[in-house]
């Protein structure tokens, strides 16, 4: 499985210098105020690696892993590996920038509120990846890119609807209160159970497929 991490990392490496320059406007427009940075950094690192998917079906990397042993098994595994150490990575990074923009700016450092803030975005973009990998491991990069906004722009459609023209409503104060008061368990928890789920049916998919 190195292998296979070692390589995603080098895809990565490779789109370094596109991270960087983005990573540097946006500092810029967080120094000034219009910006949170602790946003974009996890973000756009995951979109990165999200890029080695276009990569590996450019390559036909798939058809190559199929006849290694345990290729497919190792292969969707890496992929997990190397989101997981990219978030976690991205994370402190987000964490010290946000520190050094809050005492930048306002004079004074808000570690609390950073740190709720990070963790937060963390569990955004596992969620994202949860909904994605198995998206893309079954469609492929460029139709699964197209699913995945299918299926988030119907579900929020539906929300939308059901808020609006029914009756029913949703009260999510006390499930707000409730991240607040444990969100350093709640959201790692939540996290490595969805994280779970995504690579079992991503494992299931991916073992599954013809090439």
């Amino acid at each position: 499985m190195l292998g296979f991490i070692k390589k995603d990392l080098f895809m990565i490496k490779a789109n370094l210098k596109t991270f960087l320059i983005i990573f540097a406007l946006y500092i810029v427009l967080a120094i000034q105020g219009s910006f949170d940075i602790t946003f974009v950094i996890p973000l756009i690192g995951i979109m990165l690696f999200i890029t080695t998917f276009s990569y590996d079906d450019y390559n036909n990397w798939n058809a190559y892993v199929a006849t290694i042993p345990n290729g497919r098994r190792n292969a969707v595994r890496a992929k997990y590996v190397v989101s997981i150490i990219l978030m976690i990575v991205l994370g402190i990074i987000s964490f010290g920038m946000a520190i050094g923009v809050d005492y930048f700016i306002k004079n004074q450092v808000y570690i609390d509120q950073s740190l709720s803030s990070v963790l937060g975005i963390l569990l955004s973009i596992v969620i994202i990846i949860s909904l994605l990998y198995p998206i893309m491991f079954k469609f492929g990069s460029t139709n699964g890119r197209v699913i995945l906004f299918v299926v988030v722009f119907g579900f929020a459609a539906i929300i939308g609807f059901v808020a609006n023209y029914t009756s029913i409503s949703f009260n999510t104060s006390q499930i707000k209160e409730l991240l607040e008061k444990y969100v350093y368990i709640a959201i790692p928890v939540m996290s490595v159970i969805l994280l779970t789920i995504s690579y079992l049916i991503s494992s299931k998919i991916y073992r599954n497929k013809e090439f």
